[in-house]
């Protein structure tokens, strides 16, 4: 009977054990707490970017045979797509300011004759296809943003009827400075 009873007391325990984890299993929930802090900001394209300064591209007023009596407009072109390419949190305010340029003169930028640095050819910006908006230093763009990407070109236009331009490569930079 020693075997007998030996065999069954191990039949018991196994079965004790097999109950007892059942009997002391359980479910715990609990909550996970999520946040975030989103805060007014913008994210300005910033995929041609060298030594730090962002390349908005380039305004081209192309091959110009003589200025005359006519206006010669252009539009931004080149990197994103030659325009300001910017997505702000919904609410904020931005201001997107340009400077005067190198060769500001007699209130107006201008670029200059490479060849001839002492010669200027005025132009303009403006903030709209009709050029009805200058772009000056006292008069930036501003805006309050959707949530949205939003894509600001920039329009210039050389005024007629300038004297004492003499051919040659013209050229000018104007700094951009966004901020929110």
């Amino acid at each position: 009977m020693r075997s007998f009873s030996s065999v069954f007391s191990g039949a018991v325990l196994i079965l004790l054990l097999a109950v007892s984890q059942t009997t002391f299993s359980a479910t715990v929930s609990g909550n996970l707490g999520v946040t975030a802090i989103v805060g007014a900001g913008c994210q300005v394209n910033a995929s041609n970017v060298t030594a730090g300064i962002i390349n908005f591209g380039s305004l081209d007023f192309g091959s110009i045979n003589t200025i005359g009596n006519q206006t010669i407009d252009a539009q931004t072109t080149g990197a994103g797509n030659g325009s300001i390419i910017m997505e702000c949190s919904n609410g904020t305010t931005f201001t997107i300011s340009l400077d005067n340029g190198l060769h500001y003169a007699s209130s107006t930028r201008s670029m200059v004759n490479a060849g001839n640095p002492s010669v200027l050819l005025a132009y303009t910006l403006y903030q709209n296809v009709a050029r009805t908006v200058p772009w000056t230093t006292s008069s930036p763009l501003t805006g309050t943003a959707n949530g949205a990407p939003a894509t600001f070109p920039i329009y210039g236009r050389i005024p007629p009827s300038q004297t004492g331009i003499t051919a040659g490569t013209y050229n000018d930079t104007v700094q951009v400075v966004i901020s929110w």
